[in-house]
């Protein structure tokens, strides 16, 4: 038979990231610091009550948007420690944060519709753009900036054929945290052009000397904003795909048709995992946060003290975007020496835009003699010294 893949499937090229990932698996003795979850396990508790879930008959199709404890216990969780005032019925739950774009983007875009997102940003955001035939419009931010996208940037980027806008804070792969202030200005635009926003609220948990900001509690955001969270971060539960979306009630049917056509739901004992992690398990969070806290502060101090890179330390999640400029090298071949050489994985920035090919991101998963060990190697193979082990 001939190749009947649309036309967008036929011509993809592998990303920099699955290059990376193909390639790890040649190599042994390797220090992976490109991985994008905690390396913490979930928490007992919601282990326990899962396996209990299946034993009690949690074995059948679930409600379509959700277990109506579940949505309530979400928008208790959000007043409580955000101050965003929802309602169960403004909540949908979805397999993890990936299909709650999925499903806002599938909802919402039409073709030809421009989509804005920072450069760099997570690449789902680029990829389901296209699969639902929109126009990525990436808006390049600074690291002088925090990389965290301005108004004027995006007042500057808008057409008549803008139609939604893409935040994410904290940031993946940057770590930028928007303040209040820089939401609020970036809501007038929003306002003035009549865009929708996803606001990816992913690692609102994680956050450093900062606050997180909920865009829907800016002034008069709420209606407009769809905010996507989940338990992969959180609660260390990336295996679990269970993440959600809050939003305008009136748009809970269209979201629910589709998740029922994809998905017949989010299955059952997952949901009674995540309930009991929203009520059970705000200490494992504490706990995670103080652990990423010290490791962004000690994995910025190891790279600004290796020749040739620098960084700006993060405010949020638990990935740092070295600077590698004084290296001449691009990301890629960054990436790939450190591979070959160090047999330390990080991922290439242009992974995740073009505007990021300066960089490469560093996930801060392990301890200080783990840092340690990988950073040695790391000043080796910079050095031209190879890791033999």
């Amino acid at each position: 038979m001939s190749n009947k893949l649309r036309s967008q499937f036929q011509n993809m090229k592998p990303s920099a990231m699955l290059k990376m990932f193909n390639a790890t698996s040649q190599y042994d003795n390797l220090i992976n610091l490109g991985v994008g979850e905690p390396d913490l396990e979930s928490p007992k508790e919601v282990i326990d009550v899962a396996v209990q879930a299946l034993e009690n008959g949690y074995t059948h199709y679930p409600p379509m948007t959700g277990y109506a404890d579940l949505r309530q216990e979400i928008c208790n969780y959000w007043e409580k420690h955000h101050g965003l005032k929802r309602t169960a019925n403004e909540v949908i739950v979805t397999s993890g944060a990936i299909q709650a774009l999925y499903l806002v983007l599938t909802a919402f875009i039409d073709p030809g519709d421009e989509v804005i997102v920072s450069d760099p940003c997570f690449p789902s955001y680029i990829n389901q753009i296209k699969f639902v035939n929109g126009v990525v419009v990436p808006v390049p931010v600074s690291e002088k900036d925090g990389f965290n996208m301005t108004a004027e940037a995006l007042e500057k980027a808008i057409t008549p054929k803008s139609k939604l806008l893409i935040l994410n804070s904290p940031g993946n792969p940057t770590g930028a945290v928007l303040s209040r202030r820089e939401m609020e200005e970036i809501a007038k635009v929003v306002k003035k052009h009549d865009l929708i926003v996803i606001s990816d609220e992913i690692y609102e948990a994680l956050i450093y000397n900062a606050e997180h900001v909920s865009f829907a509690t800016i002034d008069g955001m709420m209606d407009r904003t769809f905010t996507i969270a989940g338990f992969s971060k959180t609660y260390a539960m990336t295996g679990w795909r269970l993440g959600y979306i809050m939003c305008d009630s009136q748009y809970i049917p269209a979201l629910g048709a589709l998740t029922t056509d994809i998905a017949m739901g989010v299955n059952a004992p997952t949901q009674r995992a995540g309930y009991v992690a929203l009520k059970d398990c705000q200490y494992f969070v504490d706990k995670m946060n103080k652990i990423y806290s010290e490791r962004i502060s000690y994995t910025a101090k190891l790279i600004n003290e290796t020749e040739g890179l620098s960084c700006v330390k993060p405010k949020g999640s638990f990935y740092i975007m070295a600077n590698i400029t004084e290296t001449g090298m691009t990301s890629e071949e960054f990436s790939m020496k450190m591979l070959e050489d160090a047999r330390v994985v990080v991922m290439p920035g242009i992974s995740f835009g073009e505007n990021g090919d300066n960089f490469v991101r560093i996930s801060c998963n392990g301890d200080k003699e783990l840092l340690d060990e990988a950073f040695l190697r790391i000043r080796n193979a910079m050095a031209g010294i190879k890791y033999i082990g």
